[in-house]
């Protein structure tokens, strides 16, 4: 019976897990898009503290969608920090722990 609770729990991370890199990954996107179609709009306007805003979040969304499965991770373990299942199989876990279960 623990074998199939621990089993249904893991799945269950591993569901919010992947959500959280979908959405976390296309909100990033969007905002790379927009920051990419928008550059030449401030540069005509002269909007020197915006187009700053949008090069350091430029490089800070780069990074995250380069770590995005372990930033997931930490979302997912904030997500489910309430409940105890959860919170006992995510305390030692890593990424590439859900990527081999």
């Amino acid at each position: 019976m623990t074998n199939e609770n621990d089993s249904n729990t893991l799945k269950k991370i591993k569901k919010i897990h992947e959500r959280i890199v979908i959405t976390v990954g296309i909100t990033m996107g969007l905002a790379l898009s927009t920051y990419f179609f928008t550059y030449g709009m401030l540069i005509d306007r002269d909007a020197t503290a915006m187009i700053w805003f949008q090069l350091i979040t430029t490089v800070l969304f780069i990074f995250g969608l380069i770590f995005i499965k372990r930033l997931a991770l930490v979302l997912t373990k904030l997500l489910l920090a309430a409940n105890s299942e959860c919170r006992q199989m995510l305390k030692g876990m890593t990424a590439a722990d859900l990527e081999k279960a």
